[in-house]
Parts: structure tokens; C-alpha cells; sequence
């Protein structure tokens, strides 16, 4: 676990890249309803643990440097305590825990954030504020970050709102050493689950018998929430990416494509494994795994610093190509995207598609997922194959290399 010092040097290195004058605010995480007197889940703001270690609903943070001052000061807002709250819900932070996980020592109750802010503006002149919200295509639902910054700039034009999102995003990219290993942890998790679950593989089981059995051995070890829903998708179904109804049956000769993982301490694993339901691959789902594979082996090779995502993801859609028209995999170059039509990674680490900025190149300390894929609707055929990779200056590290992965491996461990 993270100590208060990480968070407070996490703000620090924030503070690096604003202005002299500025008000920062990152607000809480919405708790939305779902019907009647019920809710969804609730989801953590990760800008907010990120910078603070707190995972609380309700919770704000507050940094402002006025002008003439030499000294950044913060704020914690958090729920107070409510005994009827309590009886229901269970207890919340007190301030003394807050501050101790923060290492901010200003911590107070909500309520009065709104004046707060307000009074900054009113009083102490602040004129550029940087807002955390969560950015949504147009038409769809407005976040309560927007909302919130929407409502300043109408009650005070004078001031410039401004996104805050990509100056955290920018520290998110680049890993720190504990960030790394829990990432590896949640790929290990996630290891136990799937293996678990091979182990009970049989044709006839229903999709969603086998997710069970990957959700239980998670849960075993504190982990009830998965990283994101998984696919279990078996046969023709797994051409659909994100298919994740995993109701129907398995059968026998089919190829079960499984894109799963776990969390630890909110950090995310992203695995997809594809193996076969009757525990032995046919020749020509054994000829496609391999070609995946070796496509991912070219991938990780390609990924390096300097370089931007969009390019990387050129460079291995040309291999692919090529390495498709050379084994007669496809007739023409146009052919290809009938056969694989996504990218071939992602950022990871607090989020699954973890946030980052496209203008940025690769770097060291930056986490990928590396995913190619195959999908023929008319062989009935989806197979991904995806690992997490760290990047480094001299060379990657696949953090999921424990991880059974060649069609060797997983009939080997399903004959177990």
C-alpha cells in the first residue's frame, strides 16, 4: 500500500505544471441511481485516490496558490460522520485518517466547499481555476465535474475554467515502482482465476458457469470487483469484441476466447487467453493461435520509447498484414481489416483503458496492454491473445510472462 508521501509528491509534481496563480479542484466521484431507492455501484474518482489515497464518497480536493504567495495550500473535504448514516451504511473516514492517508493536514467536512471556492474567487482574487471532469462525447451524459464547472463559469464569467484532467493524466502515464507491482499482482490474481477455471472447462458448460468460476477464486483473496466484465465468448461469438452476455453453451471443437482481469488496490490486469473447450486445439485453430502469437512476440519488440501510440499500432498492422498475404491468409492487403479490426493496445493501470495523452510517445515506466487479434465470422473463429507490458529503456517486461500462453501450455494445464 501506498504511504501519505506518495500522494504528497504526486501533488507536488502537479504543482510543477501550473501556473503561478491557480485554484485546482478535483471533485467527488458521482454515486448515480438506478431505480426506485437504489444505486449503481460506486466507482472511486482515480484522479482523486491518485493523488490522495482516498476512495471515499463524497470527498473533494482543493489546491490554490494565490498571488504574492510562495506557498501552495490544499484541502480535503470529506463526509462527516452521521450516526443514522452509520446504522445503515457503516462509518466513514474521520479527518485525523484522512489527513494520515493524504498527508494533507487541512481536512474538513463538505458542506461548505461550494462557499469555499466561492470566497476564493469573491475574495482573494482567484482568476484561473483547473476543474477535474470527465470528458463525454457530445450528447451523452454530462459528469458531475463538467456540471460543476459549468455552474462556475456562469456565476463567474471573469474567471477561466480550464480542464485539470490531462495534467494528472501525464503523472498516470508513467508508473512508479509500487504502481508496477501491483499491476503484477492483479495479473497473478488473475492467473489463479483462469487456471482455476481451466481446470473445470468441459463442452456443454454454459459461458457464464466458467466466469463464475473466474470471479470466485478472485473474491477468495478480497478482490470482488473485477477489473471490468468479462468476455467468455465461445465460438463465433468471440468476432463480437466486446460481447459479454456469456450465456450460451460450449461446445465441443469450439475455441472459448476469455478477456478478463482482476484488480488490485484498483490497479488492473487485462488478459485474454483462447483456448479449446475439449482441451486440444485442431491443426488450423492451432496454425491461427500460433500466427497471433507470433504477431504479439513482433508487437512487444516494436514498442518503444519515443514513438507514438497511433504509430506503433501502424507499425504492427503492417507486419500483420504482410505475414497474412505470406501464409495466404488473406487474398489482398483490403482484406485485412475483415480479420482484425481493433487496436492492438492500451494504456493500463488505475483504469483498464487507462487514461493518457495521445501527443505523448511512449515512454519507460509506461504500461501497455498488447492484444492482436483474429476474427472470421465464417470459421466461427475469434482468437485474441493479450498480456501487460511495461516499457523499458533497454527493453519491455511482459508483467503477465507467469501467464500460460502457447497452445503447448494451455493443453498441458487442461490435461492436468
Amino acid at each position: 500500500m501506498f504511504k501519505s508521501h506518495t500522494f504528497t509528491g504526486r501533488r507536488a509534481e502537479l504543482v510543477k505544471a501550473l501556473p503561478r496563480e491557480f485554484c485546482l479542484v478535483v471533485p467527488a466521484a458521482p454515486c448515480l441511481p438506478s431505480s426506485a431507492d437504489g444505486a449503481h455501484a460506486y466507482v472511486p474518482s482515480r484522479n482523486l485516490y491518485y493523488l490522495t489515497g482516498v476512495t471515499q464518497e463524497g470527498s473533494w480536493l482543493f489546491m490554490w496558490r494565490l498571488a504574492g504567495q510562495d506557498e501552495v495550500k490544499e484541502c480535503l473535504y470529506i463526509t462527516p460522520y452521521d450516526e443514522e448514516y452509520a446504522k445503515w451504511y457503516g462509518t466513514v473516514l474521520t479527518r485525523e485518517q484522512a489527513g494520515e492517508t493524504s498527508g494533507i493536514s487541512d481536512v474538513r467536512f463538505t458542506g461548505g466547499h461550494e462557499k469555499f471556492l466561492s470566497r476564493l474567487i469573491c475574495r482573494e482574487g482567484v482568476r484561473e481555476l483547473f476543474m477535474d471532469w470527465h470528458r463525454t462525447p457530445m450528447g451523452e451524459f454530462t459528469g458531475r465535474g463538467l456540471a460543476f464547472a459549468n455552474s462556475v463559469r456562469h456565476s463567474f464569467p471573469e474567471v477561466t475554467v480550464r480542464s485539470g484532467a490531462d495534467l494528472i493524466f501525464r503523472l498516470r502515464m508513467i508508473k512508479d515502482e509500487e504502481e508496477v507491482r501491483l499491476i503484477r499482482a492483479a495479473t497473478e490474481l488473475t492467473r489463479k482465476g483462469f487456471e482455476q477455471a481451466l481446470s473445470r472447462l468441459r463442452p456443454g458448460m454454459k459461458e457464464f458457469a466458467f466466469e463464475a468460476e473466474l470471479l470466485y477464486r478472485w473474491a477468495l483473496e478480497g478482490e470482488k470487483t473485477p477489473a471490468f466484465p468479462a468476455i467468455c465468448a465461445g465460438g463465433s461469438r468471440a468476432t463480437c469484441l466486446h460481447y459479454v452476455e456469456n450465456s450460451a453453451e460450449l461446445r465441443d471443437g469450439e475455441l472459448l476466447l476469455v478477456d478478463h482481469g482482476a484488480m488490485k488496490n484498483l490497479y488492473c490486469a487485462d488478459i485474454t487467453r483462447t483456448v479449446p473447450v475439449n482441451g486440444k486445439y485442431s491443426p488450423r485453430q492451432r496454425e491461427l493461435v500460433e500466427m497471433v502469437l507470433l504477431v504479439q512476440e513482433k508487437a512487444i519488440e516494436l514498442l518503444r520509447p519515443g514513438k507514438l501510440h497511433r504509430v506503433w499500432n501502424e507499425e504492427v498492422n503492417q507486419f500483420y498484414r504482410e505475414l497474412m498475404l505470406s501464409r495466404g491468409v488473406i487474398a489482398s492487403p483490403g482484406d485485412f481489416e475483415k480479420l482484425y479490426y481493433h487496436g492492438v493496445g492500451h494504456h493500463l493501470g488505475l483504469d483498464t483503458h487507462d487514461e493518457h495523452i495521445p501527443q505523448l510517445p511512449i515512454a519507460p515506466g509506461m504500461v501497455f496492454t498488447v492484444e492482436p487479434g483474429f476474427y472470421s465470422a465464417e470459421e466461427g473463429i475469434g482468437i485474441r491473445i493479450e498480456d501487460d507490458v511495461l516499457v523499458g529503456e533497454a527493453g519491455n517486461t511482459v508483467l503477465s510472462a507467469d501467464f500460460p500462453r502457447t497452445p503447448d501450455e494451455i493443453e498441458a494445464l487442461m490435461a492436468k
